[in-house]
């Protein structure tokens, strides 16, 4: 790995205020070489990084538990404490009042080196947990009240979401609050917690779901218990606002991350649809500390899974990663992306993505046609990388290679088969010919390839590199 990851960029500041000293504030900055540019090197290496899988097989959960609907929101880590939030599955009537009687989202705590885990419940009447962000020692999670019914019935949630911080160095259960920021008329989908070296004082973007933009809160000092109560900007949001993350780059500036999911709308098998994740990260803070007006936003897709069946519904859909509260995290000088499945089993996965520069691109082959298919992808500049793959309707495979890389995909079709017979060598020889479909070259971070067709079978090839928006800040 370069210099720039294996250094860790540590700021540290200290505060006198009416002769108090403010405890230090520490945390981790990233390079603001990954987050500049027409093709951000983050998120770059978040479309062709190698992800690792872990299972998570905690002592807390029950039968009971997992049969009441309980699904993760959320992933971050602090040292070897783990952290999943949990929307408990409860079906209310939507408008409940907070009282003793409500409910409350779950956070499932982790310790990956003693393997002991603990399940404790956040605030009553919070019962859907949507984000969470560790930064430095302290925890933000943000949740939503009484999720209600059936959204899809129409029942509305209640509008009133709340933003939990918890000092982790003074215990990592969770039992220390030290900030929070309520919102009495709106859900919020999620929000990231950073630290202004510039401004000496906190900076929270919080989802404001029903309004249909992110609110930019900040405190008055290094305290996070002085929480302004008017936001100091706004700005358009996407998607459920879940995925939201804040990150402090070693130039100052200060920055928004937003993982989420949406369609890969191609020409599929009419069966079939392609889920994708996607990133869009956008400057919201310059190194003056002043917020930006104009706000340039790059998207890229990370991530495309397996093809599933449409109408297959949210929660049996085969997506990959967290479809809403992925996390950044960036301890120890270790960068990486922690995803996690949605529902919960005896045995808990998690995916673990570490982020390394490299000139790399992650090469996707899916089989959408009526045929057998095939590609051969290689690395045009490192030869020893190849591979070639056949799959059948609907199955996909992945591998990494050095960029720039080349593909041939091939299809095998039944009607070529059938049509042959099988009187003699020469029937035998046309039965196993391959038809070429496609070949072509590319240096995208993330390069799709695919076969489609239920007759005519044709292949395509999507090169997915950062797309830039620009949007302003909002009144």
């Amino acid at each position: 790995m370069k210099r720039i990851i294996a250094i860790a960029f540590i700021a540290i500041f200290s505060l006198t205020l009416s002769n108090q000293t403010i405890a230090q504030v520490k945390i981790s900055k990233v390079p603001i070489e990954w987050l500049a540019g027409e093709q951000p090197k983050l998120l770059s290496a978040m479309a062709n990084s190698p992800s690792s899988r872990e299972q998570l097989a905690g002592n807390s959960r029950s039968l009971t538990s997992l049969a009441g609907g309980w699904h993760a929101q959320a992933i971050s880590q602090y040292k070897d404490y783990v952290y999943v939030a949990f929307s408990d599955g409860t079906k209310g009537k939507g408008d409940l009042a907070v009282g003793e009687k409500n409910p409350a989202g779950k956070l499932w705590i982790y310790n990956i080196k003693t393997k002991e885990s603990k399940i404790i419940d956040l605030e009553k009447g919070y019962a859907h947990p949507c984000s969470i962000q560790i930064t430095g020692n302290y925890l933000a999670i943000t949740t939503e009240a009484e999720y209600g019914v059936s959204q899809g019935l129409g029942v509305e949630r209640e509008r009133r979401s709340l933003i939990q911080i918890f000092d982790l160095s003074k215990d990592p259960n969770c039992s220390v609050e030290v900030g929070r920021i309520s919102q009495d008329d709106t859900n919020s989908g999620g929000g990231g917690l950073t630290y202004s070296p510039v401004n000496k004082c906190w900076y929270m973007l919080v989802d404001m779901l029903n309004h249909k933009k992110v609110a930019l809160y900040k405190t008055t000092d290094e305290k996070l218990d002085s929480w302004q109560k008017e936001p100091v900007a706004y700005y358009k949001r996407y998607g459920t606002g879940a995925g939201l993350n804040l990150i402090t780059a070693s130039d100052n500036s200060i920055w928004g991350l937003y993982y989420g999911n949406s369609e890969l709308h191609g020409k599929n098998l009419e069966n079939f649809d392609i889920a994708s994740d996607h990133v869009r990260l956008f400057k919201i803070m310059n190194p003056d500390g002043k917020t930006v007006a104009q706000r340039d936003v790059y998207k890229q897709i990370v991530n495309v899974s397996s093809p599933r069946v449409k109408g297959a519904g949210e929660l049996l859909a085969d997506r990959p990663g967290m479809r809403f509260g992925a996390s950044l995290r960036y301890e120890g000088s270790n960068l990486e992306l922690l995803v996690c499945q949605r529902n919960m089993n005896e045995i808990f996965n998690i995916d673990r993505v570490p982020l390394k520069e490299g000139n790399r691109s992650q090469v996707m082959f899916a089989n959408l046609a009526k045929a057998k298919g095939e590609i051969y992808a290689s690395s045009v500049s490192n030869a020893s990388q190849s591979f070639h793959l056949k799959k059948n309707q609907s199955e996909s495979e992945s591998v990494i290679l050095q960029s720039p890389i080349k593909g041939d995909v091939n299809y095998f079709s039944e009607k070529s088969v059938s049509s042959s017979g099988f009187g003699g060598l020469k029937s035998l020889k046309k039965a196993v010919e391959w038809t070429d479909a496609l070949e072509a070259q590319s240096n995208a971070p993330l390069v799709f390839f695919y076969l489609e067709g239920l007759t005519d079978i044709n292949a395509q090839m999507i090169e997915f590199k950062a797309e830039k928006e620009t949007d302003t800040k909002l009144e």
